[in-house]
């Protein structure tokens, strides 16, 4: 349940350079990396609180409710907090979420140890299975309580046969990472539909348990990332390790995972930008105001350098490179204003003139590449390597340096539970009113850019619950005490006449 920053598919360093001053240049590139991440996060975060909200004011019956809510507490809860009222309650309910609690930090160290002792197999095996039983069980579930809320008719077998295609296609989705046999955007619709669904089942907790439990896992968030012996915390710093020592390892189906594109990010041109091509440029020239050390691979092929170098249409015009063949540009040309190119043309080969001592050189495709690799070594002999994305064409600059790693990067990364809980609290406020979930919605989102601004200052794995949670409850009881009381008082005098 944290939010971590990097330029590879990989968990950041959890080191930070607070000792030294920030210069004017660092804080305003920290600033426009947050408000980057703010940007690729938000369309998730906010498609999953939405829908959440809505599956449960409009995929539930009052007989579901009763019967979930009756088992969690029979399940889940150590104390029946509905025997109970006032003070009684609350310190039940607290009880509760602490039991809670400590069975997610026993089953995070399980995970730990897992990895500690390289059985990784084991846990994919577990996330398999998980992921399928979650998505085909909770999914009919959901249908069910559809059918039965609005009498649709559903024969068994067709029920059956959706709903374990539907986990077939998610557990694909999220455990091949290979763009080639689904795409990426599969992978993250399946972690939001994930989300979703825990939350809608979480929501059915009895109200003061729920609140409870929010408000214990905002603290435990902060203990299991920020702690020396926290655990996820702990699971951070051993999969940074083995990943430095060339054992990369990955969470699959835990972690949310948004590419950005560098160039864009930090000024200059770069492999992320997209220029208007005007005409074939007379004289050949590489930008490399966004270059990194990243020289060519043993394993590369370097391209030979006595016949044109073949390249993607989007790296070329990235690149500034002079296009030989103007009938090779792909229509229209020159390119109307506002328009852009489609992923077919920006992956379209074109012969492109080489500028001197220039060297190019395709890459092998690393775990978590999008595309195709390139190497490029510019004039002023500066290295960069470049991933073409197979599914629209775009240029990323991968940033295989560590100094640069640390800096900043490509990829902002969320854990799953955190999209879960967010939802959960914004399902539990729709419970009340719609006003008190439209305010908790543009709290939390407030809440996670503050969190992705301190990851810019602090560059290393932070807890994204404890902000987005602690205003979220403070909000809501807001809300439900003086907002929204205030907005009923006004409507039922009328309309007021300044």
């Amino acid at each position: 349940m944290s939010v971590t920053r990097n330029s590879s598919p990989s968990l950041p360093h959890s080191s930070s350079s607070l000792s030294a001053p920030a210069s004017a240049a660092e804080k305003e590139q920290g600033i426009v990396y947050a408000l980057y991440s703010f940007g690729a996060m938000l369309p998730p975060v906010l498609l999953a609180m939405l829908l959440s909200s809505l599956a449960t004011h409009f995929v539930n019956t009052p007989a579901y409710s009763l019967s979930t809510s009756q088992a969690f507490s029979s399940s889940y809860q150590v104390y029946d907090t509905s025997a109970s009222s006032g003070g009684a309650a609350a310190g039940q309910a607290a009880l509760n979420a602490v039991v809670i609690c400590a069975v997610i930090a026993g089953m995070t160290f399980v995970i730990v140890g897992c990895f500690y002792f390289r059985l990784t197999k084991c846990i994919g095996a577990y996330m398999v299975l998980s992921s399928f039983v979650l998505l085909s069980v909770m999914s009919a579930t959901m249908a069910q309580v559809a059918c039965d809320r609005y009498e649709l008719g559903l024969d068994v077998a067709t029920w059956v046969f959706l709903a374990v295609n539907f986990a077939v296609l998610g557990v694909v989705s999220i455990f091949v990472q290979d763009p080639a046999v689904t795409p990426r955007y599969f992978s993250q619709l399946y972690a939001i539909l994930t989300s979703v669904l825990l939350a809608w089942q979480l929501s059915h907790f009895d109200s003061i348990t729920g609140w409870a439990l929010l408000i214990a896992l905002g603290f435990y968030d902060l203990c299991a990332v920020l702690t020396p012996c926290g655990p996820l915390k702990a699971l951070v710093g051993l999969m940074q390790s083995r990943e430095e020592a060339g054992e990369g390892m990955q969470l699959p189906g835990l972690l949310y995972e948004a590419r950005l594109p560098v160039g864009r990010l930090y000024g200059g041109r770069g492999a992320g930008e997209e220029d208007e091509l005007e005409e074939p440029p007379a004289s050949s020239s590489i930008s490399s105001a966004s270059s990194s050390p990243s020289p060519p691979s043993p394993s590369s092929s370097p391209l030979p350098p006595d016949r044109p170098v073949p390249l993607p249409f989007s790296l070329a015009r990235s690149l500034r490179l002079q296009i030989l063949d103007p009938s090779q540009i792909p229509p229209p040309f020159p390119k109307p204003e506002n328009a852009e190119y489609t992923p077919e043309q920006n992956l379209a080969v074109v012969d492109c003139g080489r500028p001197p001592d220039a060297l190019f050189a395709r890459g092998a495709r690393e775990e978590g590449d999008m595309g195709d690799v390139f190497h490029v070594r510019t004039p002023e002999g500066e290295d960069s390597t470049y991933v073409i994305d197979s599914e629209t064409g775009k240029v990323f600059l991968r940033d295989d340096d560590d100094d640069e790693e640390e800096e900043g990067g490509g990829v902002i990364k969320l854990g799953l539970g955190d999209f879960i809980f967010y939802s959960v609290l914004v399902s539990k406020a729709a419970m009340y009113s719609l006003t008190t979930a439209v305010i908790c919605i543009i709290v939390i989102l407030s809440g996670l850019g503050m969190t992705l601004f301190l990851l810019s200052v602090y560059k290393m794995a932070l807890p994204a619950l404890p902000v987005s949670i602690f205003c979220g409850v403070t909000f809501y009881a807001l809300g439900v005490y003086a907002i929204q009381p205030y907005i009923e008082t006004v409507l039922s005098n009328g309309p007021l006449y300044l």
